[in-house]
C-alpha cells in the first residue's frame, strides 16, 4: 500500500474551490465539496449532468484541467 501524504494533497486542492467547474477526464464537473476518504486521503465530491461521485486527490490531480 502506498503512503498517503494528506497535508500536501490538501494544499494542492486549495486551487480548486467549491463551485469551480473543471474538466476531469474530458467531461465537465462542478466541485461540490472538499472531504476526506477513510484512508485519510484528501478528496473532492464532483457533480456532472447525470452523476455525482467522490474522487481522491491523487486521481483528481492526475486527470483535471481547470477552467
Amino acid at each position: 500500500m502506498e503512503r498517503i501524504e494528506p497535508v500536501s494533497d490538501y494544499i494542492k486542492l486549495r486551487r480548486y474551490p467549491v463551485g469551480q467547474e473543471v474538466d476531469f477526464h474530458g467531461r465537465r464537473y462542478k466541485i461540490l465539496k472538499h472531504t476526506t476518504l477513510a484512508s485519510g486521503e484528501a478528496a473532492l465530491v464532483l457533480a456532472g449532468e447525470k452523476d455525482q461521485f467522490v474522487v481522491g486527490a491523487t486521481q483528481f490531480l492526475a486527470g483535471v484541467a481547470a477552467k
